[in-house]
């Protein structure tokens, strides 16, 4: 249980880091990209729900750690092998169909989409490399 609760809070830690990296160089690299933000579809925060953003990685770490312990043994390949593969059966059984509904319900375009499950399989793929760290 320690072991779990350490790599969880690990993964989430790196996530929250490369999370907030990653925003702040999309508005610099992708200023268009950006801008899709401010529209109607999505919500204006009166702040009150931002500290989700912040909680966001560590319920993504334990809820991958907790998939991770229990499927690992099928995926037989090394480390960065076995962290892509979680990675991408992520993407795929939980990223795309709730992406797929949030396209055709929101005022999204589709490379806002594609971009969004890249970025989730990129955590994923992360998560796993640190839990194949610490608990291979």
């Amino acid at each position: 249980m320690k072991k779990a609760l350490i790599a969880g809070f690990t993964a989430g830690s790196v996530l929250l880091i490369l999370s907030l990296a990653i925003f702040f160089l999309q508005f610099r690299i992708f200023p268009e990209m950006a801008d899709t933000y401010w529209s109607q579809a999505f919500r204006w925060s009166d702040r009150s729900t931002d500290w989700m953003f912040y909680l966001h990685p560590f319920v993504l770490s334990f809820a991958l750690k907790w998939f991770w312990e229990r499927y690992k043994d099928l995926f037989p390949a090394g480390g960065l092998m076995r962290a892509l593969e979680v990675a991408l059966v992520y993407g795929v059984v939980a990223m795309l169909p709730v992406l797929w509904m949030t396209y055709t319900a929101l005022n999204v375009s589709g490379i806002q989409v594609l971009c969004w499950l890249c970025y989730g399989i990129f955590q994923a793929f992360v998560a796993g490399l640190v839990f194949s760290w610490l608990n291979p």
